[in-house]
């Protein structure tokens, strides 16, 4: 009778799983439609237009476009020329494409957490809760054309670049094959010149990296070799640009910070740094450090070695803008948001503590009501930017009908709004006819002048 007792309760416990099983995947599966909808209702906004002002009717158009940005403004040859590319592509196709790489993406910190590859629909419920939760750029950093393209496209190629140093810090038996240890030089490459904050964070954790190896003993793979190799030479094209000092020059500081010594401008933001560091995100380092004191001193659990060098990764990404030569925008926390987001995560899956197992369901369902609410304002507010915008872009047709190339916008003919998850906020930053963003918007719609009035 207990025998059969037992084999009841597995059997239920079977079917409550594929049932468990079933409404999750039907919920990744909404939020994967969602975040299409999201990109389809995002149209060019901001940077893409000053992208999209030259000739890109080839991809020779798109590499040119490239080498001439890489000596004029830039060393993010990776973005750039992905930015290039999808507006040559078009932005139905990039709709797409963004999709598709959002879900490789999750896909990758998941496997960061757990360092596995083993897909896990509740996880990937929970890592998106995480993001919409705590990224400040969000529209920006996922649904923008150029926005994702930097930010989004770029992290997920770093995240796919660590995933052999990962599996080989588990698995010391762990290598790449030589035909795939050649093609690993090239991702290198990619990772090492996209963006300056996440390169110098790759750069310190590579560091640590073979520091570990050599106090361990452990052998050098040729994957590691070729590699790292790659990635320093795609971080010396990108910070050797010279694009770089064009930009550098280009931005402009407070007249308070024009009169600084260099050393009382980095003090000062290393102050405003620290500062942005603990709004965003003192919580997650707080609960990070709470957790991983009590696996360490009370379950007497060791932390993956990853987990320190995540945690390094954080720290680099917000404080390596000590040196950027303009201020430190929110789409670019992004770098920093995956790694602390990463170190919490591996924290938790190594702990013990059953009141978590047992009620973690309960937590992500928990979360997943809690952001209805804001889930269902936000969406609102993307619809309404999109529309608003819609109505901009006749505005501006029917005017150019009339033969009047000289475009005025009225601050209530604009899309306003100040949601994070949204991206369409270009016209509200266009300023009087001579600004950047006024003549590449009137470019790319063939006007002589666009500005705005107050």
């Amino acid at each position: 009778m207990t025998e059969l007792s037992n084999s009841f309760l597995r059997l239920k416990t079977y079917f409550n799983a594929i049932r468990l099983n079933r409404l999750t995947s039907v919920l990744v599966f909404g939020v994967i439609i969602l975040f299409f909808i999201f990109n389809v209702l995002t149209p060019l906004v901001g940077d893409d237009y000053s992208y999209s002002s030259g000739v890109l009717s080839s991809i020779s158009d798109v590499a040119k476009s490239t080498y001439d940005f890489y000596f004029n403004w830039s060393g993010r040859i990776t973005a750039t020329f992905l930015t290039y590319f999808w507006l040559f592509m078009g932005k139905s196709i990039f709709n797409i494409a963004n999709t598709l790489i959002y879900c490789l993406f999750i896909y990758l910190i998941q496997f960061h957490i757990i360092g596995k590859a083993k897909y896990n629909p509740l996880m990937f419920l929970a890592i998106n809760i995480f993001l919409w939760f705590f990224v400040p750029a969000w529209g920006d950093n996922f649904l923008r054309l150029s926005g994702s393209c930097y930010y989004l496209w770029t992290a997920t190629f770093i995240l796919l670049f660590l995933v052999p140093f990962r599996k080989n810090q588990d698995d010391i038996d762990y290598k790449l094959n030589t035909p795939l240890s050649i093609l690993f030089f090239f991702l290198g490459l990619l990772a090492g010149c996209s963006i300056e904050n996440a390169a110098a964070a790759i750069f310190l954790l590579l560091i640590f990296y073979f520091v570990v190896k050599a106090i361990n003993k452990r052998k050098i793979n040729l994957f590691e070799i070729l590699g790292t190799l790659g990635f320093l030479i795609g971080f010396l094209l990108l910070i050797l640009a010279p694009g770089q000092e064009v930009r550098y020059n280009y931005e402009v500081y407070s007249e308070i910070d024009l009169n600084l010594s260099f050393m009382a401008l980095a003090l000062r933001r290393l102050v405003r740094l620290t500062r942005i560091f603990g709004e965003h995100l003192g919580l997650i380092i707080a609960t990070c450090a709470i957790l991983a004191f009590d696996l360490i001193y009370n379950e007497k659990r060791k932390l993956n070695m990853f987990s320190y060098f995540y945690a390094l990764a954080t720290v680099v990404g917000i404080y390596s803008m000590i040196f950027s030569p303009s201020h430190f925008p929110p789409r670019a926390f992004l770098i920093a948001i995956i790694f602390s987001g990463i170190t919490l995560g591996n924290i938790l899956s190594l702990k013990s503590n059953e009141i978590i197992k047992k009620n973690a369901i309960a937590i992500v369902i928990c979360c997943l009501i809690g952001s209805s609410l804001s889930f269902l304002d936000s969406s609102r507010d993307i619809i309404i930017a999109y529309m608003e915008m819609n109505k901009v872009i006749e505005y501006i047709q029917e005017e150019k009908a009339k033969g009047n190339f000289d475009i005025e916008l009225r601050l209530s003919t604009l899309p306003l709004g100040n949601d994070r998850h949204v991206a369409n906020d270009c016209f509200r930053h266009i300023r009087d006819k001579d600004f950047w963003l006024n003549k590449d918007i009137a470019k790319y719609f063939g006007l002589s002048s666009i500005k705005k009035l107050e």
